[in-house]
């Protein structure tokens, strides 16, 4: 028997889903002039289909609960540790329930700057936007999606080893699979 809560959580990511969010990655700096590390993901703008916003807003907020991310206005969460930096600058973003790792692109900077700060400001929003958005676009799009509720964010934690994180996704598939879960 579930919950009315275990009933109604979105799925965790699927391979498809994962393989098609876009990522936008950068390095900011605060009032203060602290440097810290972003990273948007968003659905990607379907290039022959027509869109349905509705349907591309319930995967982002299947997306957005699997990373742990939350309104704005609710303040700045702690999602916990879900980037790993491995050999060769390698980075993956890790999804609650999820067998696979978003693999992020290759920047060595932000790489350098992730596994030295060991934090990421972590963004997901609900609508579509295109994966060749300039950068006035993507600025827009985050104003536009913070003022209006349609940015959920979370300060995520880099794990300390990759090893760390795998331990934490078995964990979690084993969670998953109890008898009596909801799948």
């Amino acid at each position: 028997m579930t919950s009315a809560g275990e009933a109604s959580a979105p799925p965790a990511p699927a391979p498809g889903l994962i393989a098609i969010l876009n990522s936008r990655l950068w390095l900011d700096h605060t009032i203060g002039g602290n440097i810290f590390t972003a990273l948007l993901l968003t659905h990607r703008t379907p290039q022959v289909e027509d869109v349905d916003p509705a349907a591309i807003e319930r995967t982002m907020h299947g997306v957005a609960a699997s990373l742990g991310v939350a309104p704005r206005d609710q303040g700045l969460v702690n999602v916990g540790e879900r980037l790993t930096v491995h050999p060769g600058g390698v980075i993956l973003l890790h999804f609650d329930g999820a067998e696979y790792a978003l693999r992020l692109p290759a920047h060595p900077r932000w790489a350098q700057t992730i596994a030295g700060f060991g934090k990421v400001l972590l963004a997901v929003g609900l609508d579509e936007l295109s994966s060749v958005a300039s950068p006035a676009e993507v600025d827009e799009y985050i104003e536009t999606g913070g003022e209006t509720g349609r940015l959920l964010v979370g300060l995520a934690r880099v794990a300390d080893s990759p090893c760390t994180a795998a331990r934490r996704a078995i964990a979690a598939r084993r969670l998953d699979r109890r008898p009596g879960r909801a799948r």
